[in-house]
């Protein structure tokens, strides 16, 4: 008998290009033709990313930017070789896909302690500790939704480094606390 998490991993391996189609803004389904925009296609090889990948990482610099939507929304990859900072983002959504390494996801929907920075409706919250956190395993292939206002914290296993997209979702409708 499979596991809930195991069928919903399965479930989301199959609908994983419709997911993307569907939650990437700016993305239109429409046949390319007369009066259509430009193409504006993001294309990343594995060999380009690894390029990215081979640079120093640094607290500043754990993170890569590889485009963003036309709403400003970031599209980054993560390397984390030591546990992630706990973040909570007013307005964006985050759709993650973990490329390489294991480790574990902390997240709840209560935390203490955090550092605001933005103004409403964009503020984010870093620092803390999560009060109520549920602790799941990730590793490669795993594809992962946190919702906005949702405390969430990438801890890699040790001696590992924990690589992964991230892809910024803004909210367009109101977000519930």
């Amino acid at each position: 008998m499979k596991t809930p998490d195991k069928h919903f991993r399965i479930m989301l391996h199959h609908l994983f290009p419709v997911l993307i189609v569907l939650a990437l803004p700016g993305i239109s389904l429409r046949a390319v033709g007369q009066g259509s925009p430009p193409d504006t296609v993001i294309r990343y090889t594995m060999q380009q990313q690894d390029s990215l990948l081979a640079s120093p990482v640094t607290p500043a610099r754990e993170w890569r930017l590889l485009g963003q939507s036309k709403e400003h929304a970031p599209y980054v990859l993560v390397i984390r070789t030591e546990q992630g900072e706990v973040e909570i983002h007013e307005q964006f959504d985050d759709v993650i896909i973990i490329r390489s390494g294991h480790g574990m996801l902390r997240s709840g929907l209560n935390a203490a302690g955090q550092k605001v920075s933005g103004t409403e409706p964009s503020r984010e919250w870093r620092g803390g500790n999560i009060m109520d956190g549920k602790e799941r395993k990730i590793s490669p292939g795993d594809f992962i939704v946190i919702p906005a206002m949702t405390a969430h914290q990438f801890i890699p296993d040790a001696g590992d480094s924990l690589i992964y997209w991230t892809i910024k979702v803004r909210r367009t409708r109101g977000i519930s606390q």
